[in-house]
C-alpha cells in the first residue's frame, strides 16, 4: 500500500464554503477551549502535589523540600540548552493536538486544511501573550504572568514554555500555512498571468500574508538574547543592554506580525483583538504581583 498526499484542489459550492467556514470557527473554539482545560489540569496537579499530607512529620516535610537531582525529563536534551526534555515533549504533544485538529474533518480539501493550519495557530496567540513576562525590562522581570498565577508555575518555567511554544507550535503551523498556500498559487494557472501566484502577489491580502510569514521567521531567528544568529555581533555590549534590545525588537516584530495577520484575513481579527486584550490583562497581572 503506497502512501500519497491526501489533500487535493477541489471545487466547492457556496453551501460547502459556509460549512467549511463554520468548521474553522469550531476548530478555533476547540483549540482555545483545550487551553482552559490544560490550565485547570495543571493547577489541580500542582495543588495536589504541593499539599503536604496531614500526617507528615516536620522532619519529613523538610527533607521533601531539599533540592533533588534533576531527572532525565527535567534536563535539557543538549548541554547548554535552556529548555528541558519535558518542556519539549509537552510542546510537541500540543503541536500534534493542533495538527490533528487541523486534519479533523478536512477531507481531501487542500485549501480547507491549509486554512485550518493558520486558524488554529492564530487561536493560540492569546495564550502565548498570557505566558509572556510583561515586565521584562523592569527591575522585577520575573513578575508572574497570568498563566503563572493561574497554574502556580514559576514564571521562569513559564518563560521556557513561552519560547518553545512560539518556536515549536505557533511558528511551524503558520509557516506551513504560508507554504501550502504559496504552493497552491504557484500550481494554479491564470488566463492573464504566468500563474495564479503572479496575479495574487499583487493583492494586498497576499502581501500582508507574506509579511506575516516573514515576521514569524524573524521571531524564530531572534528567539532570545542568549542564542542569536552568529552574524549578530554584540561586541562588549553589557548583558542588560542586550536583553533590552532583544525585548524591544521582539515586541516590534510581534507587533508587525499581528498587524499583518489582522490585515491579511478578516477571520484572524478576533484572535488579534484577543491577543491585544490579553496583553493588557497580562501587564496588569505582572504589575499587581511584582
Amino acid at each position: 500500500m503506497s502512501l500519497s498526499w491526501p489533500w487535493h484542489f477541489v471545487t466547492v459550492s457556496d453551501a460547502e464554503k459556509q460549512q467549511r467556514r463554520e468548521l474553522l470557527d469550531l476548530r478555533g473554539l476547540y483549540a482555545q477551549g483545550s487551553i482552559l482545560v490544560a490550565l485547570v489540569l495543571v493547577r489541580l496537579y500542582n495543588a495536589s502535589s504541593s499539599a503536604a499530607p496531614e500526617t507528615e512529620k516536620p522532619a519529613e516535610r523538610r527533607s521533601r523540600r531539599k533540592p533533588v537531582k534533576k531527572s532525565w525529563l527535567d534536563s535539557p536534551p543538549v548541554a547548554g540548552w535552556f529548555e528541558t526534555r519535558r518542556q519539549y515533549i509537552l510542546c510537541l504533544l500540543w503541536l500534534g493536538w493542533l495538527l490533528g485538529l487541523s486534519i479533523w474533518n478536512s477531507g481531501e480539501d487542500y485549501l480547507h486544511f491549509t486554512k485550518a493550519l493558520g486558524h488554529v495557530a492564530l487561536s493560540q496567540l492569546p495564550l502565548q501573550v498570557l505566558m509572556s513576562p510583561a515586565l521584562y525590562m523592569s527591575p522585577k522581570p520575573g513578575s508572574p504572568s497570568v498563566v503563572s498565577v493561574l497554574t502556580s508555575v514559576p514564571q521562569p518555567i513559564i518563560n521556557s514554555y513561552h519560547r518553545l511554544f512560539g518556536r515549536l507550535v505557533v511558528s511551524p503551523l503558520l509557516i506551513a500555512h504560508a507554504f501550502l498556500y504559496s504552493s497552491f498559487f504557484l500550481q494554479s494557472s491564470h488566463p492573464d498571468f504566468s500563474s495564479l501566484y503572479a496575479k495574487r502577489i499583487r493583492d494586498a491580502d497576499v502581501q500582508w500574508g507574506i509579511a506575516a510569514a516573514s515576521m514569524v521567521t524573524a521571531v524564530v531567528l531572534f528567539a532570545r538574547p542568549a542564542v542569536m544568529p552568529r552574524w549578530v555581533k554584540w561586541g562588549n555590549v553589557p548583558a542588560k543592554t542586550r536583553q533590552q534590545v532583544f525585548y524591544i525588537v521582539h515586541v516590534l516584530i510581534v507587533g508587525v506580525l499581528e498587524l499583518a495577520a489582522y490585515s491579511h484575513v478578516s477571520v484572524a481579527r478576533i484572535y488579534i483583538l484577543e491577543s491585544f486584550a490579553s496583553s493588557a490583562l497580562n501587564f496588569t497581572c505582572c504589575w499587581l504581583f511584582q
